[in-house]
Formats: C-alpha cells, sequence, structure tokens
C-alpha cells in the first residue's frame, strides 16, 4: 500500500510504501499521481519503504519499471529511504543509469532525506 506523505513542496511526490505493494497500488495511486505532477514539471520523489514493508508484487515491480522508463526525465531527484539491505543494494547498482540525482538513506535519516529533496534554498518546508 501507498501513503501519501503530505506537507512537501509542489513538485515532490512524497510516498510511504507498506505491506506488499501491488499492481493496483501503482494503477490507482501512485502513478496517476505522479503524471499530474509531471504535467507541471520535473518532479523530485521521496519514496520510504518504511519496517512493515514486505515487498513487491511481481506486476507491481512491471509497472514500475515500464513507468521508470517511460518517464525516464521527469524525475530529477530520486530520494530513497530504506533499511532493507537489499533494496539500497538494487537501488545503488541502478543509480548510474538513473537521468536525475539519486540518494539512499537509512529510516533514521528521513529527515535528511526530506531535506536534501527539498534541496534548493528558495525551497521552504512547512
Amino acid at each position: 500500500m501507498f501513503k501519501i506523505i503530505e506537507g512537501l513542496p509542489w513538485d515532490v511526490m512524497a510516498i510511504e510504501a507498506s505491506g506488499k505493494i501491488t499492481h493496483e497500488d501503482y494503477r490507482d495511486t501512485l502513478i496517476p499521481r505522479a503524471e499530474a505532477m509531471m504535467a507541471k514539471g520535473p518532479v523530485r520523489l521521496l519514496y520510504v519503504f518504511g519496517k512493515d514493508f514486505t515487498g513487491i508484487e511481481p506486476e507491481a515491480l512491471w509497472d514500475d519499471g515500464v513507468f521508470g522508463l517511460k518517464h525516464w526525465h521527469d524525475f530529477s531527484h530520486i530520494a530513497v529511504v530504506t533499511d532493507h539491505g537489499w533494496l539500497s543494494a538494487v537501488v545503488n547498482m541502478f543509480k548510474p543509469f538513473f537521468h536525475g540525482e539519486v540518494r539512499v538513506f537509512r529510516v533514521a535519516g528521513l529527515p535528511a532525506a526530506k531535506d536534501w529533496i527539498t534541496g534548493t534554498p528558495e525551497r521552504v518546508r512547512p
């Protein structure tokens, strides 16, 4: 399931993944929200995988890959927050292929991830 994290600038899409991520989560939540934001310009993504994240269904993994390829240049920055070692390893393995800047943070570093993803001096977080 995806939960939208509120209170960040208009161009930051912040989501938290919990439980098992499904095709429906991508179809009904992530993709429509991201595409609506992308219609206004590049998006910064804060993607949090908390301790209760248990995995991603194969169809959802496919959705993620197809969506990522379709919108390769629409993400200017991606912050992945996780304590799952396998997920950090996968993100770091693919990091050189992303168009935008990608950083991985530990869950304890969520405040630093929020600071980084909102990053430029003119950005103010409420």
